[in-house]
């Protein structure tokens, strides 16, 4: 999975209506390429791709306020919001650091309690990695990589960390902090038909 999708998409999503410049804008005011492995070109790629995929489409200068001068700006379908949907979800329970962060970027537009039952599987997870991870076999003098001490130990303080900060997030969720998409409608998501 990659995270550039979910960034677009939930972008736009948060907007209601933007420009593919405003999308990059955003995301590079957000410092992206920082926590994820997102680009600039990627971005514009990104947005041709979602609307080839009709996740997203162009709507006219006249249904909404121009947002800049002479710009395509696009709208995110039903598809578009069920793509979204989908890997916001998948990123909640990724172990890949930068799809993760793209995750938590957006996690309000889930309802509370669905981040938590993600989150709380994820820990799941990551408690099952972490004892594989110890249960390897190490070697002082390695005959092959998979048996290096040092290879293995990284891996266990990854997860041995990945562990703590997510249930440092479960714990703030759980504390009410952040406002999620069952408390206040759906931030940035219009309900109102594609047609």
């Amino acid at each position: 999975m990659s995270a550039v999708r979910l960034l677009v998409l939930g972008t736009i999503l948060r907007r209601k209506i933007a420009h593919g410049y405003r999308v990059y804008q955003d995301l590079t005011s957000w410092k992206v390429d920082t926590w994820t492995n997102v680009k600039p070109g990627s971005i514009y790629h990104a947005l041709e791709k979602c609307e080839s995929q009709e996740m997203i489409k162009a709507v006219s200068v006249s249904q909404t306020v121009k947002l800049g001068p002479s710009k395509t700006e696009y709208k995110i379908t039903e598809k578009g919001k069920t793509e979204f949907i989908s890997l916001l979800e998948s990123a909640l329970q990724n172990n890949d650091i930068q799809i993760l962060a793209a995750g938590i970027a957006f996690m309000e537009f889930l309802p509370r309690h669905r981040v938590l039952d993600l989150l709380v599987e994820k820990l799941h997870s990551l408690h099952h990695t972490e004892q594989f991870l110890r249960s390897l076999p190490t070697e002082l003098v390695p005959s092959v990589p998979s048996k290096h001490p040092e290879l293995v130990g990284v891996w266990v303080g990854y997860f041995e960390y990945a562990i703590t900060a997510t249930k440092k997030l479960i714990e703030s969720i759980e504390m009410g902090k952040y406002v999620f998409h069952d408390e206040k409608g759906e931030p940035g998501i219009d309900n109102s038909e594609d047609a």
